[in-house]
């Protein structure tokens, strides 16, 4: 395989995780504020709420990293 058909393949597999990463971060974040809301302090929408907005940021930093990274292989390419 040519080394750009090989580069094209590496940078498509790196930014179909984009998407991938958002939502699992979000999910997490929110089923661990909803955990441990409703099993162990008993706060209702407090705990959910901070851990939906934490794993919204841990998305978005993991979106950023993905990004840092295609750019960093895009100029390795040239």
């Amino acid at each position: 395989m040519r080394k750009s058909t090989r580069d094209s393949f590496r940078l498509l597999a790196v930014a179909s995780t984009m998407g991938l990463a958002m939502v699992i971060s979000t999910v997490l974040g929110l089923a661990l504020g909803y955990v441990l809301d409703h099993y162990v302090f008993h706060t209702e929408p407090v705990l959910t709420l901070v851990f939906l907005v934490l794993g919204i940021i841990g998305g978005f930093r993991n979106l950023y990293i993905l990004t840092k990274r295609i750019q960093r292989m895009e100029k390795e390419a040239e």
